[in-house]
């Protein structure tokens, strides 16, 4: 019983611990979004579609392409950007914000749920390839999101001054790393 509570307790911790540095990093992101000084300013809009998408991504002629709801999901996008650019002048006006830099990403599908016989990597490069042709748009699945995020709270875990963990607080490093991002 002891050794099951000695892992219970381990295994607790290192979640209260995870948790803890997920919120630094937000306090910081926070705190440099609430500072009008911090960066110049920009739009992202970010289009969430579901996870379980089975043509994701589709083989025509041999070539690999994104299916029709990732195209579809582009398209949504496309038309907010649109929509932000006519409306430039009241979006400054309002927010102070200047909308011709607005940006987007869609996330959609994982390659858990792709068939088709396309293998995790075809699908990793389809969005890839097709963000290569996009200006101001990208698309990457959930797969991608995860991983990436994951990453970026090793990184911020590994910024954080062994004294600053215990007290709660990010480093100046992640803090400036958060601090400077426009997107």
């Amino acid at each position: 019983m002891g050794d099951f509570l000695a892992d219970a307790d381990a295994g607790l911790l290192a979640q209260l611990l995870e948790l803890e540095a997920r919120r630094a990093g937000l306090d910081a992101l926070r705190t440099a979004v609430e500072d009008a000084t911090s960066s110049e300013s920009a739009l992202h809009v970010v289009e969430l579609k579901r996870a379980h998408i089975k043509d994701l991504v589709i083989r025509r002629s041999g070539h690999l392409m994104p299916g029709a709801a990732a195209r579809h999901a582009v398209s949504q996008a496309q038309n907010y950007l649109r929509t932000m650019d006519e409306n430039r002048e009241a979006v400054l006006t309002r927010h102070g914000v200047d909308a011709r830099r607005a940006s987007a990403t869609v996330v959609i599908g994982h390659p858990r749920y792709v068939a088709g016989g396309i293998t995790s990597r075809e699908i990793a490069e389809t969005p890839r390839t097709y963000n290569t042709h996009a200006a101001r748009i990208e698309v990457i699945t959930y797969e991608t999101l995860l991983e990436s995020a994951a990453r970026t709270l090793a990184l911020a875990s590994a910024q954080q001054d062994p004294a600053d963990r215990t007290a709660g607080r990010c480093s100046a490093s992640a803090t400036t790393r958060y601090g400077s991002a426009t997107r």
